[in-house]
């Protein structure tokens, strides 16, 4: 058997062991979450696997997504329930009075943890802010979280964030567009992020996402108003097993490792190498608010609000 299969059968056999050990034979209330697969949504995955969710009284499935903006999409056409895009899609939906809100928090930057880097090619011949004026950043979506983190962190380092020109490039090819100086500069994610760097192909220009504020979260799960009329119980359910789910994870991330190995198709070795996500237990206007407020400074947004207004009252 593979290592990988091998590590990987070991930890998941003790994770599926927190499981109900009797499951409910009557039928609960289901919830479909369209997301990307990546690492960000262990705890999701936790709480399908340890049986989180069903002991706080509710089904949940995964449907996988291509991207966050593919997820909100099919979740506001309701062939899904919720979904977990970035929260700059959210706001944008939100001044144009599309009815959806937040209804639980999703993973959160901090300088320990960080989700994004930015980065340059390696023989890129950049040092200050101010090098990078008038230069091309690439963007896996424009005016998204990634354009704002970097016109941010140039703005606050001493250069001209409106000189800056952004392209969009997906981010499986953002490391060879760098290495090919097709672009200048990039906020890249992991796992892409940590395998170029060990590759030695990129090199960190600077902590982007801190340029929006130390600690802000930039994804979390929305539902359509009238969604959440109908199914506030099971909603409420889902935010239980969902934060008892965050929090073991947040404090276990090497023994949860071979859930995002097993959810992502990963290597148990690049898995260990990567920066690794925290998922907040609870939403807070403060964490979301830094956001709003850097997207409107930056240009992607028509005017201010209260990060407040886009939560769901019983979160």
């Amino acid at each position: 058997m593979h290592r990988r299969q091998v590590i990987s059968s070991v930890a998941l056999a003790a994770i599926a062991a927190r499981a109900p050990s009797v499951w409910a034979q009557s039928a609960l209330p289901s919830i479909r979450v369209a997301a990307v697969p990546t690492e960000d949504i262990t705890s999701l995955w936790y709480g399908i696997r340890a049986g989180t969710f069903r002991r706080a009284g509710v089904d949940v499935e995964i449907v996988p997504a291509s991207s966050g903006a593919a997820a909100m999409t099919a979740m506001i056409v309701g062939t899904y329930d919720l979904a977990k895009p970035t929260l700059l899609a959210v706001f944008t939906a939100y001044l144009r009075d599309v009815p959806i809100v937040i209804v639980a928090p999703g993973f959160v930057h901090t300088p320990q943890h960080p989700n994004a880097l930015m980065e340059v090619a390696a023989d890129a011949p950049f040092k200050t802010a101010s090098d990078l004026n008038g230069k091309t950043m690439g963007c896996p979506a424009l005016n998204d979280v990634a354009s704002v983190a970097m016109r941010a962190w140039v703005d606050k380092n001493g250069g001209d964030w409106r000189s800056l020109k952004a392209v969009e490039v997906p981010n499986s090819a953002l490391e060879e567009s760098l290495v090919r100086h097709r672009i200048d500069l990039a906020c890249m994610t992991s796992p892409a992020l940590d395998l170029a760097l060990a590759r030695g192909t990129t090199r960190t220009f600077g902590d982007c996402d801190s340029a929006i504020a130390p600690v802000v979260m930039l994804a979390g799960y929305v539902a359509r108003k009238d969604w959440i009329a109908q199914h506030g119980d099971a909603l409420r359910r889902f935010n239980r097993g969902l934060t008892e789910a965050a929090t073991y994870v947040n404090t276990h991330l090497n023994e949860t490792a071979p859930l995002v190995v097993e959810m992502t198709k990963m290597e148990v070795a690049d898995v260990s190498k990567m920066n690794r996500t925290v998922v907040a237990t609870r939403l807070d206007a403060k964490l979301v608010q830094p956001l709003i407020d850097a997207a409107l400074k930056y240009g992607e947004l028509a005017r201010p609000f209260s990060a407040q207004e886009l939560f769901w009252k019983d979160a």
